[in-house]
């Protein structure tokens, strides 16, 4: 009678570490699949986010787009629009509204410069170094960009800004200052915004060299192209943004609808919510 007792004790202590070992092993493959199921939701929602940012940037260049063609092809943009940049409000699906606004962004200085062409290399060179001896790392209160043309905005740009950076091209303070006091004397005869010639008058006004004029010619321009569109959205046209995004815009400067230029975005963030 004992054997058999020990038989059957000897036999449970066997089983016991298997049982055990079944139970850790189920467990594992348990927690395993669970982690392969949570992983796949994560990815299946952030791919979802994606498809939907996606596709409500690529619907809303498509709004800004129709916008702008709706406008005579001769429109200077900077000059229509508010104060604040507030100019369209468009209506997704779901009743969402998406507030656009819009600011030239040509009156900060362009600091990556992989892709400038060889004749603008050095002076856009000089002017980097003249930004960083004369603000430091914190950059100019404009600001700085990567991307976009070389060219400031004759209507933006600050006039300290248009004044170091013409210094830094020609080496003459007397010629930069005579530029910058020209274009800013046009920009206040004409409400804030440059006149067509108004860059050509500055770089007369200015007194430089045949050789200096032809850069300062390609380093201004009174038709930007580069903006920042900030995008919120909304339940309504009123309360706070659930969602802001933004981004570098690219606009062509022909307009005409048989244009095949395409306006763009460069660049594209989710800047939050406060």
């Amino acid at each position: 009678m004992s054997r058999r007792v020990f038989k059957q004790s000897v036999s449970r202590g066997f089983a016991m570490p298997i049982v055990i070992a079944l139970v850790v092993v189920v467990g594992l493959m348990t927690t395993v699949m669970l982690e392969r199921q949570s992983t796949q939701r994560l990815i299946t929602h952030r791919q979802l986010g994606w498809y939907q940012e996606h596709h409500a940037r690529l619907g809303l260049q498509e709004g800004i787009e129709a916008w702008l063609k709706s406008l005579p092809s001769n429109t200077n943009l900077h000059s229509i629009l508010p104060e604040d940049g507030h100019f369209l409000n468009l209506t997704l699906q779901g009743r969402t509204t998406a507030s656009i606004f819009l600011h030239e962004r040509q009156n900060a200085v362009l600091t990556e410069l992989a892709a400038v062409d060889d004749a603008m290399l050095d002076p856009m060179a000089a002017i980097a170094a003249a930004v960083r001896r004369e603000y430091g790392t914190a950059g100019p209160p404009d600001g700085v960009r990567t991307l976009g043309p070389i060219q400031f905005s004759a209507h933006t740009t600050s006039p300290e800004l248009l004044e170091l950076a013409v210094e830094a091209v020609v080496g003459d303070s007397a010629v930069a200052k005579g530029f910058a006091r020209s274009l800013v004397a046009d920009r206040e005869a004409n409400g804030g915004i440059a006149s067509a010639g108004a860059v050509g008058m500055a770089i007369a006004d200015s007194g430089a060299d045949p050789d200096s004029r032809s850069v300062l010619a390609r380093l201004f321009t009174v038709r930007p192209t580069l903006y920042y569109a900030t995008v919120e959205l909304r339940d309504s046209t009123v309360g706070p943004p659930l969602a802001r995004y933004g981004g570098y815009f690219s606009i062509a400067n022909n307009r005409d609808l048989g244009s095949t230029e395409r306006s763009a975005f460069l660049s594209w963030e989710n800047l939050g919510v406060e």
